[in-house]
């Protein structure tokens, strides 16, 4: 659906993409979750649509950026693990190039964690500040300056176990203030809505709440930690999930305290409420500048954390429990958004892209596999996907994100509808199945109850479809035509460095 016949009377509307990282689908406000306070974000919800079921498509940050930059998933655009990059052609073919190529200025301020660092994957314009421990440009040098540099990695008190400290730096000095900052100053400087300024595309990248859990004062004290959720577990879950048991025991967080758990938990909300009052900042001077009206608005993260449920935490290769793979999901331009409006429709954020480049007025390229969510919350959409994918390769970084007996690590991929959860390890013979009505914290694995045989295999039969469905031409330049090929002689123009041609027949 092209919504270009709105554009014939109107200018094309700004862009403005806000992602954190490493933030669960229920920690904000807006999700329901009463503790944490998140007016900001939760003011795109309310003048927009709150997705429900937002899904990522790698439980990791730089795959499941690289699936959001392509509009592709991970195994067709090549970087299914972190500290893989993608290749050339994927890098020159990013839904930031397409809207470049059709007259937008797109710029990109804070963490891209994207790989090569450096893209430029379609920007016009790159401030990058990867964090948090990454962090080695502009946000050292202003660190520098200030002599502050090296507060940023040490603990102001007590120091408790898995990065749980109060942050060293002033709140304004942190990482995520100063890319608000930069994000302020710089939509600050665009120009105005004059005819001949082009249409902006600007993505803001937050680093929290990724761990370490490191709020700064006056954060670090905001949620008092006998007032937060507890986290979810069940003894002897464990039992039918041999991956996440050794990633457990291999990390020690099965002998985490409770009490830790709810400071873990704390902090990560002070993480949070940090970079809401900077996302407040920000649409306070859309709004002041008059952008407001004519820009939509979107929000989502990357991956979640496991904050202690499943006596996990962090992230992880090997689970794909919905506080891991699904994520806040806000989209906010009223003219093709119906305010305040809730949709249950399952979504990734490849979708995202088309949504874009569909509001944009942009056909979406063949190449892209999202689909664009013009509609959807109006339910004028009815074919819309019935289930949602993510997936991870272990088998690529030996070093990352599982456990560390390589006979545990193995392609893993997961597909989930409103009711069922099957998650797949082709090689180790395991398997997950979780009934999300009545099972929705993921607690029993039914994969080995042979009650739920048939469950299974109809899930698998899901799964092979999905792969099979996910698959796409070749796109690039190619040779067509069996003319061509015939006609060509048996050596090319001009010989190619390192290769010896067979002399012909005399």
């Amino acid at each position: 659906m092209f919504p270009g016949s709105y554009f014939m009377a109107q200018k094309r509307p700004n862009i403005l993409f806000i992602t954190t990282d490493e933030h669960r689908f229920d920690c904000s406000g807006c999700y329901g979750n009463s503790v944490i306070h998140t007016p900001h974000i939760d003011s795109i919800a309310l003048h927009g649509v709150r997705f429900e079921r937002g899904y990522v498509q790698n439980p990791m940050c730089m795959p499941s950026r690289m699936a959001i930059m392509t509009g592709r998933y991970c195994s067709e655009h090549g970087s299914n693990i972190n500290c893989t990059g993608i290749p050339p052609f994927e890098q020159a073919h990013t839904f930031i190039q397409v809207l470049r190529d059709h007259g937008y200025y797109t710029a990109a301020i804070g963490k891209m964690h994207m790989m090569p660092k450096w893209g430029p994957f379609g920007f016009t314009y790159l401030d990058l500040v990867e964090g948090k421990a990454d962090a080695n440009n502009q946000y050292t040098d202003y660190l520098e300056a200030r002599g502050l540099n090296g507060l940023q990695h040490q603990a102001k008190g007590e120091e408790l176990p898995f990065g749980t400290h109060t942050n060293a730096l002033p709140a304004e000095d942190t990482i995520d203030a100063f890319v608000g900052r930069r994000a302020a100053q710089w939509l600050e400087a665009w120009g105005s809505s004059a005819d001949d300024t082009p249409p902006l595309f600007l993505w803001v990248s937050f680093s929290n709440p990724h761990f370490p859990f490191d709020p700064p004062e006056p954060y670090d004290t905001l949620y008092d930690p006998a007032e937060v959720p507890l986290p979810v577990w069940k003894d002897g879950e464990m039992d039918h999930k041999p991956t996440q048991r050794q990633l457990q025991q291999e990390r020690g967080y099965d002998q985490v305290t409770e009490a830790l758990l709810r400071k873990i938990v704390a902090n990560y909300y002070g993480n949070i409420s940090l970079v809401d009052d900077q996302v407040g900042e920000i649409l306070q001077l859309l709004s002041t500048k008059g952008m407001a009206e004519n820009t939509l608005i979107a929000f989502t993260s990357d991956h979640g954390d496991h904050l202690g449920d499943h006596k996990l935490l962090h992230k992880s290769g090997v689970t794909f429990y919905d506080i891991s793979v699904r994520v806040p999901y806000l989209v906010s331009y009223p003219p093709l958004f119906p305010q305040g409006a809730v949709c249950d429709n399952l979504v990734e954020t490849i979708d995202l892209p088309a949504t874009f480049l569909d509001v944009a007025g942009i056909p979406l390229p063949e190449s892209m596999q999202g689909r664009s969510l013009v509609g959807l919350a109006e339910g004028t959409i009815r074919d819309w996907r019935d289930d949602a994918f993510s997936e991870i390769d272990l088998r690529i970084n030996p070093k990352m994100h599982g456990p560390s007996d390589p006979n545990s690590r193995d392609y893993v991929a997961m597909i989930c509808t409103k009711e069922w959860k099957y998650v797949h390890f082709p090689n180790l013979g395991i398997g997950e199945l979780y009934d999300m009505v009545h099972d929705p914290h993921e607690l029993d694995n039914l994969f080995y109850n042979p009650d739920y045989a048939d469950r299974v295999a109809e899930m698998r039969l899901r799964l092979l479809n999905r792969f099979m469905l996910n698959q796409r031409p070749y796109i690039g330049e190619r040779t067509v035509g069996f003319s061509e090929h015939f006609e060509a002689d048996h050596r090319p123009p001009e010989p190619i460095p390192g290769v010896e041609y067979a002399p012909g027949e005399k």
